[in-house]
């Protein structure tokens, strides 16, 4: 966008200079000025002279009135002719057309110079192609305002038709869709029956929940329970129940909820292939070790059976999971230390550029840890096969909570990092920005 705009200031400066060039000229030359000086001189010489001649000849005619010489009549006709010749002789001379005045001629440049610059601009809002000078996360906000918009407009009607069970599970729903998390759980905790009584609904709370409070532990984990009680196939019960057990070391409960998933999915689909990646990262991390230290499975409440991984199956090691980790540091801003206590919790998030505001890796750390080396890959996703390397394009956001809590709030500090690929290294992150 800059090199457009700085060329397009070029041509315009370029043809105000050829514009104005003429008017910024001596207004005449010397010889000029001395030539309207002689011509205004010698016509007023002339007017004199002419008052002269005509005075003589009047005086003439007042000598031979008096002497007889002429007749009344014919005194008054010469007298009356006398006059009309005076008045033509010595009418005003219109000079030649005098040169623009210096206010009259600043006028017209600054005229120029305000209205070329703005009739550009109008005519390229009018024909050209403005939206092609904005940056693609701007030309994208206005649909994300719209939608913000919709919903605020749905919230509105949920608070003057509030009997609306339906209207209420689509607020709550299009808040998690926005990332807004507590008010996503006022809207499900509208409808305590509805969502008890539906698995997908209990499931969408307890990820809500989740993402508000940065893990599964008391209400969440309970709902995913009650979500398979329900419906032992719920495919989002499934889901987040194995993302809990893996993010808490028990591989071998996150293996037995994926592989049931498995079942109610169409094989070999985009939807299995990042479940598929999942379990094979659980058995990656149990290695030997299958089944050591994990609890009752929530699906059936037993143990899962042990297994060793099938020599066939395909594994995530340590190697990939380098390749696309992205790695840099994490600063604060000497301006902001004062405002952020040396207990505070620092939440590190690596997001899509273009795609869910769930993200795609997340680290937590303190005020105190500061500044900090980080590294996020796969292997810190919320969701299994939506990792850093699943992203083209990610960003890494910082937040200094006040609240201690993933949800933004009031007084949070952030930062934020320029696009970034899967597998970049030394991306510098410093918090410099101070919320209301």
């Amino acid at each position: 966008m800059t090199p457009f705009l700085l060329a397009a200031a070029a041509l315009v400066l370029a043809v105000l200079l050829l514009l104005l060039r003429p008017w910024w000229r001596p207004l005449r030359s010397k010889r000029l000025a001395l030539h309207y000086l002689r011509v205004a001189t010698s016509a007023d010489f002339s007017a004199q002279l002419n008052t002269t001649i005509h005075r003589d000849r009047l005086a003439e005619l007042d000598r031979d009135r008096a002497s007889g010489v002429l007749a009344a009549a014919d005194y008054a006709e010469a007298h009356e002719e006398l006059q009309r010749q005076l008045l033509d002789d010595t009418a005003p001379i219109e000079h030649a057309a005098a040169p623009e005045s210096n206010a009259h001629r600043h006028g017209i440049v600054i005229a120029l110079a305000l209205l070329l610059p703005v009739s550009a601009v109008g005519l390229y809002a009018l024909l050209g192609t403005p939206a092609a000078l904005v940056a693609e996360t701007a030309r994208t906000q206005p649909g994300a305002t719209e939608m913000e918009a919709l919903v605020t407009q749905l919230a509105q009607k949920m608070e003057k038709n509030p009997d609306d069970p339906q209207g209420w599970v689509m607020l709550a729903r299009s808040y998690k869709a926005l990332g807004r998390w507590e008010e996503a759980e006022r809207a499900f905790a509208r409808i305590p029956q509805v969502v008890a009584q539906d698995a997908a609904l209990l499931a969408d709370r307890a990820e809500v929940l989740a993402q508000h409070a940065g893990s599964f532990e008391g209400q969440p984990r309970a709902l995913l329970a009650q979500a398979l009680r329900l419906d032992a196939n719920a495919t989002q019960a499934l889901l987040l129940s194995g993302v809990d057990a893996f993010e808490n070391k028990r591989y071998a409960v996150a293996i037995g909820h994926w592989q049931r998933l498995l079942k109610v999915i169409e094989p070999g689909s985009e939807n299995a292939k990042p479940i598929e990646a999942a379990i094979a990262r659980a058995r990656e991390r149990l290695g030997q070790k299958v089944g050591a230290d994990d609890g009752p499975e929530v699906v059936q409440g037993k143990a899962p059976n042990a297994e060793k991984p099938a020599s066939s199956a395909p594994s995530v090691d340590a190697k990939t999971l380098a390749g696309n980790a992205v790695s840099g540091r994490v600063e604060l801003a000497p301006a902001l230390r004062a405002k952020a206590a040396p207990e505070a919790t620092v939440f590190i998030f690596a997001r899509a550029v273009n795609g869910p505001r769930m993200p795609l890796a997340v680290k937590r750390v303190t005020v105190a840890d500061l500044p900090l080396d980080f590294s996020l890959d796969d292997s810190m996703a919320m969701q299994p096969g939506h990792g850093i390397s699943s992203a083209a394009e990610l960003r890494i956001e910082v937040r200094v909570s006040k609240s201690g809590q993933a949800m933004p709030g009031a007084g949070d500090l952030t930062g934020a990092s320029a696009p970034v690929k899967p597998g970049a290294k030394g991306v510098r992150v410093v918090i410099d920005t101070a919320g209301n």
